[in-house]
C-alpha cells in the first residue's frame, strides 16, 4: 500500500509540473499572439496610409 501511495504521489508531482509548464507556455503564446496582432494592426494602418498617399499622387 505504501508503494502505491508513493507512485501516486510521484504521478501527482509530474502532473503538477506538466500543468505549470503548459500554463507558462500558454501565457507566452498568448503574449506572442498579442504582439503579432499589434504589429499587424500597425502594418495595416501603414498600408492604408500608403494607399491614400498613392491615390492622392495619382489625382
Amino acid at each position: 500500500m505504501h508503494e502505491k501511495i508513493k507512485k501516486l504521489s510521484l504521478l501527482v508531482d509530474k502532473l503538477i509540473e506538466q500543468n505549470f509548464k503548459l500554463k507558462t507556455e500558454n501565457k507566452s503564446l498568448v503574449n506572442r499572439v498579442g504582439a503579432m496582432e499589434k504589429e499587424i494592426s500597425g502594418l495595416t494602418k501603414e498600408n492604408q496610409n500608403l494607399v491614400i498617399e498613392q491615390n492622392n499622387d495619382n489625382e
